[in-house]
């Protein structure tokens, strides 16, 4: 027998198959995250990360599986680090690895090279140095609360991107994530749709709001809502060659659209509204508009009969409990933070830290950690730099969009 036909008849190796390897890492991290034992814990832990190593880029996947889940921490030493954080932790550890041992062997690493040719990655990479610079504005007794949201959300965030643009190559790897994507925020809009239907939220403004796994409704609701907008792009645009997913991302986006509901984020609802607003613009699309147009028209028309404080307060800026209105007490608080640090700001998340006369609002169930504002958030966090970085990533990121559109139309 020659040796492709005995290799024919051996058996395949569990690990060949991507749901195989899959599962694997799922079960290695939740028994790392869930089991009391420490042994236990370190052996889920050292299996991710062999995992990783074998197939470094599925452990990508985990990432928006886990992401969701921040505020799921599990320390290490000194340091708390969420699902998420450990598995690009692991992700980055075998990629150094991995490319290490490609240096030793051929002296050579042409991805370098190809990487450093997109726009993208340069643009990241002027994020990830301003970010660094910028841990020396604040003063000494609070910059670990710099260094601590530098780590979260720059130089992980950088390092998955890096990662990203490292290893997924084909159109395969691309849906693995989006689906990835969208089951996450299945899951988490189920829960916060459980809560709601069990009596498990909390009363504000004559509505019972559902926070699911984060700490806020708002927070949720603007969380799910990406996944949301995504879903429902997905559902109406591919082509009829991928019916399947079509059908699956509708169905995700149905319990999605519920958590969205019922989280009473007024912000998320617009947010998804205008997303798909501007959606069906570039695409022409007279389905989604249509769509779009009745849910516009019922809204308008329901409005005059809805006596629910959490809707109608958007329209008295009065009221004590119109959370909008005291969004204005924190923008004016920002300003008057930016007219005295105009060009460095404060540094990464110092907002809570600034002296009382600025009149920062520290009010309802939480602490004013931010400016509820993303211009004035960067502007504070990464002072004027920051702010101009934002809108060139932003004119590319839409420019980017367009051409793609235009090139891939019609096609999954």
């Amino acid at each position: 027998m020659s040796k492709i036909g005995r290799e024919a008849h051996l058996p395949q190796s569990p690990l060949r198959s991507e749901a195989a390897v899959l599962a694997a890492m799922l079960a290695a991290l939740a028994v790392f995250y869930f089991v009391p034992a420490l042994p236990v814990r370190a052996a889920g832990g050292l299996a991710f990360f062999a995992l990783t190593l074998f197939r470094l880029d599925l452990s990508l996947t985990m990432v928006p599986l886990a992401a969701p889940f921040l505020y799921r921490l599990y320390p290490l030493g000194r340091f708390y680090f969420s699902p998420a954080e450990f598995v690009i932790i692991c992700a980055v550890g075998a990629w150094v690895v991995r490319d290490g041992l490609t240096l030793l062997r051929t002296r050579r690493l042409p991805i370098v090279g190809e990487m450093l040719r997109q726009p993208a990655v340069w643009l990241a990479l002027i994020f990830g140095a301003i970010t660094t610079l910028w841990l020396l504005v604040p003063d000494a007794a609070h910059r670990q609360f710099a260094i601590r949201e530098f780590r979260v959300t720059a130089l992980e965030p950088l390092l998955f991107f890096l990662l990203v643009v490292r290893l997924l190559r084909t159109e395969r790897d691309i849906w693995r994530m989006v689906g990835a994507w969208l089951v996450a925020s299945a899951i988490v809009g189920y829960i916060g749709v459980e809560q709601f239907l069990s009596g498990n939220a909390w009363n504000m403004e004559g509505v019972a709001r559902v926070s699911s796994v984060y700490p806020s409704a708002t927070a949720f609701g603007i969380y799910v809502g990406r996944g949301l907008a995504l879903g429902i792009v997905l559902a109406f645009f591919l082509p009829r060659s991928r019916h399947h997913w079509r059908v699956a991302a509708g169905l995700l986006s149905s319990v999605m659209a519920l958590g969205v509901l019922f989280s009473f984020a007024r912000g998320a609802w617009v947010g998804v509204f205008a997303g798909l607003v501007v959606t069906a613009l570039i695409a022409r699309s007279r389905p989604l508009s249509l769509a779009l147009g009745g849910v516009a028209l019922a809204g308008l028309a329901a409005l005059p009969f809805i006596n629910v404080e959490r809707i109608t307060s958007i329209f008295n800026l009065s009221s004590e409990s119109n959370t909008g209105a005291a969004r204005f007490e924190i923008w004016r608080a920002a300003l008057k933070i930016i007219r005295d640090h105009p060009f460095l700001g404060i540094g990464q998340d110092q907002f809570l830290y600034q002296d009382a006369g600025y009149g920062v609002p520290q009010a309802r169930l939480f602490t004013t950690s931010h400016p509820h504002n993303w211009v004035l958030d960067f502007w504070l966090r990464l002072g004027v730099p920051g702010v101009a970085w934002m809108f060139a990533a932003l004119a590319f990121f839409f420019w980017q969009c367009l051409q793609l559109w235009r090139s891939y139309r019609g096609t999954a």
